[in-house]
């Protein structure tokens, strides 16, 4: 051997999660916020979720500031999250024109002379 191999990362705990998500936030939330995102928090991992997939979740709850028992949800939404949906099929070019801003035309009766 080339010497001591390095012990395997481990895993981030709840606490140290939580701790991140408390940092991310403009303000501390409250005790009892933190206290049961933590165990929500623990439980996901106690399943086996991926620490991942968990950071995820704890991402969407900051910005949606939902109450904590919803944790569990955000963090399915994040590990099943799917590409927005498209208004055409993959492999086909678009049937619709892109979408532009609207805009006031130079000259309305050109812009809209078929439509009048």
């Amino acid at each position: 051997m080339w010497g001591a191999s390095a012990p395997a990362p481990r895993s981030p705990s709840a606490k140290q999660l939580v701790d991140e998500y408390a940092a991310a936030c403009a303000h501390t939330p409250p005790n009892s916020v933190l206290g049961h995102l933590g165990r929500e928090t623990a439980k996901l991992l106690a399943e086996g979720i991926d620490p991942g997939h968990v950071r995820a979740g704890l991402a969407r709850h900051r910005v949606k500031a939902l109450h904590p028992s919803t944790l569990p949800s955000l963090v399915h939404e994040a590990m099943n999250a799917t590409p927005a949906a498209r208004l055409d099929r993959p492999g086909n070019p678009p049937n619709l024109p892109g979408q532009r801003a609207w805009a006031n035309p130079a000259d309305p009766a050109a812009a809209y002379a078929e439509e009048l």
